[in-house]
């Protein structure tokens, strides 16, 4: 009864919570509907920005629908659990999409200051986008750790994850404080790669470590580290794709395409499992 209980308090959370952000940004985007609308002629390739963020989110909401389906299917449900730490990515890779096709079209209509607050906000996203990750890449350096003589403390549970709790507490306060305190849209624009960058290359060797040593047999983490690796790639190479090509409605087009033939990889990454033993 008390696994039914939970089950459910989880269900109405996230389906409130999944609500709320729509409802948000339903009210956001008919708030500004005539500008929008004024962008959307005024700019050619308008279209096809459309389409191919619509699209990626409507792929990713797919995804994360299929992932929590998968996990309220489990007997029981944890927060730390692989389709949770999933789903909670892809959830808010899509709510962030959603603000990245509004900007698109209102950065030029809106002024100084709610154009960063709008970055601000993204901002923001990124870091709860990469925080199911980062906890996953903490919990396997920690464990990794332990391996080794010298820290042979952290193979008690209870103190790996103290430490665990005390690192993402200093990690989300760090990165969250750094945006607050940024006052421009440049200096934003620079933090945003410095924080997604190392975040990646964390990630990147979480899943290849998980791959060596036959770990998170849940998922395929040769898959994820591939997929995952190209997002890094994807991430170091845009700037000069964006000085090539132009801020144009091209170079969103080629880069959102490019990142949604990169994150269905890592779907297919947590859809496949490995084929090693379970640990």
């Amino acid at each position: 009864m008390r696994f039914i209980e939970k089950k459910y308090v989880y269900q109405s959370s996230l389906i409130l919570s999944i609500l709320i952000g729509i409802t948000s940004f339903i009210y956001l985007y008919s708030l500004n509907w005539t500008l929008i609308a004024e962008s959307f002629t005024e700019n050619q390739g308008a279209l096809g920005i459309v389409l191919i963020i619509s699209g990626r989110i409507g792929i990713l909401s797919g995804m994360v629908l299929y992932i929590f389906y998968e996990w309220f299917k489990q007997e029981e449900q944890y927060l730390s659990d692989i389709p949770f730490l999933f789903g909670i990515f892809f959830l808010f890779l899509a709510f962030g999409k959603a603000l990245d096709l509004f900007n698109d079209f209102m950065y030029f209509k809106l002024d100084n200051t709610l154009r960063l607050l709008i970055f601000k906000a993204r901002y923001i996203i990124l870091i709860l986008d990469l925080f199911p990750m980062i906890f996953l890449s903490i919990d396997m350096l920690l464990f990794s750790l332990s391996l080794k003589d010298r820290f042979e403390r952290l193979t008690n549970e209870k103190i790996r994850s103290k430490i665990k709790r005390r690192l993402l507490v200093l990690i989300i306060t760090i990165e969250l404080m750094a945006g607050i305190m940024v006052q421009s849209i440049e200096l934003l624009s620079i933090l945003y790669p410095i924080v997604a960058i190392p975040s990646l290359i964390t990630i990147v060797w979480l899943f290849n470590f998980a791959w060596r040593n036959k770990r998170l047999s849940q998922v395929n983490t040769h898959i994820l580290m591939i997929g995952f690796g190209l997002c890094l790639i994807s991430q170091i190479i845009r700037p000069l794709l964006q000085f090539v090509v132009g801020e144009s409605p091209k170079y969103v087009i080629i880069a959102e395409s490019i990142d949604l033939i990169i994150f269905t990889i890592i779907f297919i990454g947590f859809y496949k499992k490995s084929n090693y033993s379970t640990l």
